[in-house]
């Protein structure tokens, strides 16, 4: 039978109260609770501080004590049903998580979400990720990285250091108001704060640390905006292709990058290391460096001309030198219309909403959403994601970039297309009467 008891030692100085947690003959264990009394304030029949006059703290103490009783209780009866080990240690760590305090100064990541995050950072390059047998990627741990100094800027705003046990609705709102109201985030970029920051807590939260269940809460939610992402169509890709750059080779060079990305749906990490050997019986064949997943993708025509033109793969440049050029590129080749958007302000670096010409909001993330969004309707969802490497249809319909026109002209062609397959029918029954 499990029983709990509080005792202390010594019978004149101010000692701890100690808790003894006793299992049968399974285990005997004896931990301190750093709650304090004297001697001759201590009941050991009624197992609390006697009731006297003039202690202004005894019923604090008192209701913390009953409150840790039923707290071990219920971790033992949860860990005991998993199998979990349960020693001193087990019962120090229950006892710190009750009292949200480190089990000792070198256990801060236990208590506090800063230092935890900074360990969880620091184990990260070497964290394999399930399903996929690789290590996170460089640009996820950024991710960590920047939401945990933004954290940081909001205890230095506030003067605050924030527990497990703070991660809260209210805290979640003062959060995201600071960001948007004080900071001016957009919203998006909110959301990936929010969604980071939900992701290292679940991490806390499976390692048994006292995380707010508020952190599960609906409310608790992640903020997502939808992008006015621009795209190219065949048109405006062939218009790219067949452009006389003048024997510019910074932008020619570009160019057949930029066509490589469009006409393979690669991301910028993978297009721009593609070499000869990634070639296959007429067929591109790389492992993705994101995902770590093989992907399998038929040579387009215009990607055939390139290869053959320069007798293998255009020079490779930065993610950076790309960006800046593709949008010279493309201002050249007349991609001067006004569309909505966004992007970044050189001044205040933030993403600011507008209308812009449209050679302005090309980088290279348009490659991959053109390549699907031009095959969308035309080769089944599956298809393409084998091609894209989405691994959920979710995914993979946030980069179709579709206008209500271009939708409702679909629909005018399936009808238009029907109508004749009618008109058909009725002059073949017409022939057979």
């Amino acid at each position: 039978m499990a029983t709990i008891n509080y005792l202390i030692k010594g019978e004149k100085n101010v000692t701890n109260i100690l808790l003894r947690f006793k299992n049968g003959r399974k285990f005997d264990l004896t931990a301190t609770t750093d709650l304090k009394v004297e001697p001759k304030r201590w009941s050991a029949a009624k197992q609390k501080v006697k009731l006297t006059a003039d202690d202004t703290t005894k019923d604090e103490v008192n209701t913390k004590l009953t409150e840790l009783e039923k707290f071990i209780f219920d971790e033992f009866n949860s860990d005991n049903s998993k199998g979990e080990f349960m020693d001193k240690h087990w019962l120090k760590k229950k006892i710190a998580n009750f009292f949200n305090r480190p089990i000792d100064d070198a256990a801060v990541d236990q208590v506090f979400f800063i230092p935890f995050i900074e360990t969880f950072i620091k184990n990260a390059p070497t964290r394999i990720i399930k399903g996929k047998n690789k290590v996170i990627a460089k640009g996820t741990i950024t991710k960590y990285t920047t939401t945990q100094h933004k954290l940081e800027e909001f205890e230095n705003r506030f003067k605050t250091k924030l527990k497990f046990t703070d991660l809260d609705l209210t805290f979640y709102d003062k959060f995201v108001n600071y960001l948007s109201q004080e900071q001016n985030i957009n919203l998006g970029t909110i959301g990936n704060y929010i969604g980071t920051l939900k992701t290292i807590a679940r991490d806390a939260k499976l390692k048994g640390l006292p995380v707010h269940p508020h952190i599960e809460h609906p409310n608790f939610f992640v903020p997502k905006v939808t992008a006015d992402s621009i795209y190219l169509n065949d048109t405006e890709i062939n218009k790219i292709f067949n452009h006389d750059f003048e024997g510019v080779e910074r932008l020619e060079n570009t160019r057949d990058l930029f066509i490589i990305g469009l006409r393979t749906g690669l991301r910028i990490s993978d297009f721009l290391r593609l070499k000869d050997a990634n070639i296959k019986n007429g067929y591109i064949e790389i492992e993705t460096q994101k995902t770590g997943q093989t992907v399998t993708i038929p040579l387009h025509n215009q990607v055939k001309a390139i290869l053959e033109k320069r007798q293998g793969f255009p020079r490779t440049i930065s993610d950076q030198k790309f960006n800046e050029h593709v949008k010279d590129l493309c201002e050249v080749a007349g991609f001067t219309d006004k569309v909505q958007g966004s992007k970044i302000n050189k001044d205040t670096k933030r993403k600011e909403e507008g209308m812009y010409h449209k050679w302005e909001l090309v980088t290279s993330h348009i490659c991959r959403r053109s390549f699907a969004t031009n095959l969308y309707g035309k080769l089944d969802n599956l298809t393409i994601m084998a091609i894209t490497g989405h691994q959920t249809e979710t995914q993979f319909l946030k980069y179709i970039k579709i206008t209500n026109t271009e939708k409702a002209d679909k629909l005018k062609e399936y009808w238009n297309k029907q109508n004749e397959e009618q008109d058909i029918e009725e002059k073949k029954m017409k022939v057979v009467k």
